[in-house]
């Protein structure tokens, strides 16, 4: 480590402890003395600890690693989302601050180790008017090779100063040899709304994917629009939605809330941290029927907006419940390239209740790219664990009903805590062993690429037939596809515990005839998978030949609930029914 860089380390640390001092000289009054001597005395602990160790540890200690060591220790003992960021994120949030970047207008994630292109590029964009398109490898940025680079990484080599050039290499499908661009980075203006439009005659749908800081006025723009074509009811699609900034919850609700009636307040500890939110403007929807969709990847700023329509009996609330992430974070700049994300208040829905649940501190919900239908999700091992907590078992529903009650506007019930519970629960289909294989390795996205390639005949509403399924069968061979099932998983931990205690030998005519048993019931599992393929390919497919507007539709079809939402804002009866009170209020 260079003396300039252990300089720079000490002067960042002194710059820390200085600011931290000077923020807690201004609560002594708030605070006791004693309070305030405690806090004061472990700072100089803090620094003497820091100090002692660099220069005397019994090897060179890197001061800035050291720092961050003790930072995060530090931070470990608090919530989840109380979190330094540094340079990388901190660009991820002023985007979604501002709603807007300059880069080249696409979205990536990883497919087969390579950064890839995995949506179509936005209108109007760089990257659309020089013809990138999905499934496009991005294989060079500027000279670089992008093997093993992570996603966020390439991210921000794309991104630049507006008027800016970036060299993009790219691996094609159908090309032999890689396709060099020359980009000259645009401003490009975050789109929230995925899709607008119509699932039948008057019932309008819009998914919206993020609260960044255009979230409000691309839906009011978006249902405007459904109004030219005699819109009579709205579906707004939720759904893995992680959330985004305050404000742009409060402001998305304006366009379904009444003026002047309570969205969100927050309440922390901090001067100013109790805030109320009110709506501010006549909603544009007015008070046309509306059914919103969540699940449980429906987090924060969803919450917020979904917790103010059920609570003031705006709309039905139809999914599973939502993530469960009723805290507000402020953003603290300590450095010129980091900033601390500190919680520093609780939200609270209309009715007055928290929305956080007290068993999830664990990792906000992340942006999922393995299934652009987003029906599915199977990336991380908490989140398939969170997937079976929306079913209560009987303790559970005792300690429901033990919870604090809280009414809406009608007078029906709603409960603190645990995230928003919908009005109607309609539950996520359980993926096979087969399938979360297929969707972790993309192999429905990479077939659909080379497919959509060599089949530019095909037209929109399409059937993939047992032609097509046979391909993909083939495709997954070439690929040489494989996945453990539970079975397989199970019998190889018995062979395992069987060696290491001396018996293997006993019972291997046993494991043998599991094992066929098994292969038996991979290959019915194939089978019993079928639908679950031919929904992807359709998909996939659309997508890469027509775009997103495509893909989405191309699922309305199979989506449960969106049928259900349907259903719903049809039947004017069971619509109005749902939101009037069973009982009568208590006080």
């Amino acid at each position: 480590m260079s003396t300039k860089k252990q300089v720079s380390a000490i002067i960042v640390l002194i710059i820390v402890l200085v600011t931290f001092g000077s923020w807690v000289s201004n609560w002594v009054s708030a605070y006791s003395i004693d309070y305030y001597h405690q806090i004061q005395k472990n700072i100089e602990v803090f620094g003497r600890v820091y100090q002692e160790i660099s220069k005397k540890y019994v090897e060179v200690v890197d001061p800035s690693k050291f720092m961050r060591a003790g930072i995060e220790g530090m931070l470990s003992t608090l919530d989840p989302y109380t979190v330094l960021i540094e340079k990388e994120d901190n660009a991820e949030l002023e985007i979604m601050s501002s709603g807007k970047y300059g880069g080249l207008g696409m979205r990536i994630g990883m497919r087969g180790g390579w950064p890839t292109v995995v949506e179509p590029p936005f209108d109007g964009t760089p990257a659309l008017r020089a013809g990138i398109r999905e499934g496009d490898k991005i294989i060079e940025v500027d000279g670089k090779s992008t093997k093993r680079m992570s996603i966020s990484n390439v991210a921000n080599r794309l991104r630049g100063e507006i008027g800016s050039e970036v060299f993009v290499k790219i691996a094609r499908e159908g090309e032999k040899e890689p396709i060099e661009f020359r980009l000259i980075r645009a401003e490009i203006v975050i789109t929230d709304v995925a899709y607008s439009g119509f699932i039948t005659d008057g019932i309008g749908y819009v998914r919206l994917t993020h609260f960044s800081r255009n979230a409000g006025k691309d839906i009011e723009k978006a249902i405007r629009n459904l109004k030219k074509d005699n819109l009579e009811a709205l579906i707004l699609d939720l759904r893995s939605n992680p959330g985004g900034l305050l404000d742009a919850a409060a402001k998305v609700s304006e366009n379904f809330i009444a003026k002047g009636k309570l969205i969100v307040s927050t309440k922390g500890r901090a001067e100013g941290s109790i805030q109320k939110y009110y709506s501010q403007k006549t909603p544009i929807l007015g008070k046309l029927p509306l059914v919103v969709l969540v699940n449980g990847y429906s987090a924060s700023a969803s919450e917020i907006v979904a917790g103010a329509i059920q609570d003031l009996d705006r709309g039905v609330i139809v999914g599973t419940n939502t993530f469960g992430k009723g805290l507000v974070q402020t953003i603290v700049p300590i450095t010129g390239d980091a900033a601390l994300k500190v919680t520093t208040a609780r939200y609270l829905v209309p009715s007055g209740r928290l929305i956080q649940d007290p068993k999830r501190f664990i990792s906000e919900p992340e942006e999922i790219l393995l299934n652009s239908s987003e029906k599915y999700h199977i990336a991380h091992t908490e989140m398939d664990e969170r997937e079976d907590s929306n079913k209560l078992s009987d303790n559970e529903k005792t300690t429901e009903e033990q919870r604090e009650v809280f009414y809406t506007a009608n007078g029906r019930k709603v409960y603190a805590e645990g995230g928003i519970k919908p009005d109607i629960i309609i539950e996520q289909k359980k993926l096979t062993n087969l399938e979360i294989a297929l969707l972790r390795k993309t192999m429905p996205f990479q077939f659909a690429v080379i497919y959509a390639a060599k089949h530019p005949e095909l037209q929109r509403g399409f059937e993939v037939t047992d032609e097509m399924l046979n391909e993909f069968r083939n495709f997954l061979e070439e690929k040489e596809f494989g996945y453990i099932s539970d079975g397989e998983s199970s019998l190889k931990n018995l062979e395992k515990i069987a060696e290491e205690n001396g018996y293997l030998a006993s019972i291997t005519p046993t494991l043998e005839e599991l094992q066929k048993v098994i292969l038996n019931q991979k290959a019915k599992e194939r089978e019993r998978s079928k639908i679950f393929i031919m929904e992807e390919l359709e998909q996939e497919i659309s997508a890469k030949l027509w775009g997103t507007r495509a893909e989405v539709e191309a699922s309305f079809d199979d989506d449960l609930v969106i049928q259900k939402a349907a259903e719903v804002l049809s039947n004017p009866d069971e619509y109005h029914s749902i939101l009037k009170a069973q009982n009568n209020k208590e006080k």
